[in-house]
């Protein structure tokens, strides 16, 4: 995909994400008299457009993989499919939770919730895509290359699946306050709107089953440029072969040098804490209401 190409999409997919926010902030709604209602109509605006914001970054960085290393779309079509098909069953619990809302005539909040994940899902979509991409990438030994090639390839996919991280995982942020300023709406009320009221742990919930997903499409990608940065400096530091004391330490750090460029020595779960914003916040609240006072 050419850059002009991509430019257009994203002016467009920002465009779209903009006016579909204004568009849900303005449904119909008993609420609008809360002043917390303010934070959440700004919340919501600012996630949509975010979406179409993190929608074309996924683009220009799909386009920034395949500049880098060979990856063909339907190498990605079945994880991608997978990860649809687990946001498309969310969505189904969310229609019949907003079914039974209906019938309970509580209020629409539910299909405005749904709408906005709805679109904070799309938005991931292209930023998934190129990191299941980058799985495959960093799989595929069939072109070999040189090892100074091949330590740039695997450096320059590591900061691409970082800053991937980042733009999703302040998606998550942003849908996860969103629906807690929708909770603070409803305890702003002065009477309780009809119908069955979610528990607040639902933002808890929300926010940790979102932070799992992006860690289902994290983790294949990191692991397997882990897998491969570990291969490498086998082959070009093999410590094994070395004889002597001086030869064995010198051999060692040089390869302790170019893991930690290489991330070989960092975790899933550590990387997940620094790009996910939302997942520090998420244990400490879910430890703090689980646990006794």
């Amino acid at each position: 995909m050419q850059r002009p190409t991509i430019r257009v999409a994203g002016v467009c997919s920002v465009g779209l994400g903009l006016v579909s926010g204004v568009a849900i902030v303005l449904t119909p709604t008993t609420v609008r008299s809360s002043p917390v209602w303010v934070v959440w109509a700004a919340l919501a605006i600012t996630l949509t457009t975010t979406a179409g914001a993190v929608f074309a970054y996924g683009l220009g960085r799909w386009a920034e993989l395949t500049a880098l290393r060979p990856v063909r779309a339907r190498d990605v079509v079945l994880p991608l499919a997978g990860l649809l098909a687990a946001g498309v069953l969310a969505a189904l619990v969310s229609i019949v939770v907003t079914a039974m809302a209906h019938q309970a005539k509580a209020d629409w909040s539910a299909v405005r919730g749904w709408a906005l994940t709805l679109l904070a899902g799309l938005g991931t979509m292209p930023a998934i895509a190129t990191m299941y991409g980058i799985r495959q990438a960093a799989g595929d030994t069939s072109a070999v290359s040189a090892k100074g090639e091949q330590v740039a390839a695997l450096v320059a996919s590591r900061g691409l699946l970082q800053r991937l991280l980042a733009a999703v995982g302040s998606l998550v942020a942003l849908a996860t306050l969103a629906l807690g300023a929708a909770f603070a709406v409803r305890q702003s009320l002065p009477t309780p709107s009809p119908g069955p009221q979610p528990a607040p742990q639902t933002v808890l919930i929300f926010g940790g089953a979102g932070s799992m997903l992006v860690a289902l499409a994290y983790g294949p990608a990191a692991t397997a440029l882990r897998n491969r940065g570990r291969r490498l400096c086998d082959e070009l530091f093999p410590v094994h072969e070395a004889d002597e004391a001086e030869a064995i330490l010198r051999i060692a750090e040089d390869r302790n040098k170019l893991e930690q460029l290489l991330g070989v020595d960092r975790t899933v779960v550590t990387d997940l804490q620094t790009g996910l914003t939302i997942l520090g916040p998420l244990v400490a609240s879910a430890a703090a209401s689980l646990l006794p006072p």
